[in-house]
């Protein structure tokens, strides 16, 4: 996988994972991009409300 495959897929982790309600694997993906792409912005979603 290439760098930049690897933060498309984080992004849409993030977003898939919110749009399930399931926030603490977004925040995985979150925490990641966060690491490893510090610099880039990423659409990471809005988390579920009920």
């Amino acid at each position: 996988m290439t760098r930049e495959a690897a933060a498309d897929i984080g992004e849409v982790t993030a977003r898939i994972s919110r749009l399930e309600g399931m926030e603490a694997h977004a925040r995985t993906a979150d925490d990641r991009l966060a690491k490893y792409f510090p610099n880039k912005a990423v659409d990471l979603g809005e988390p579920v409300k009920e």
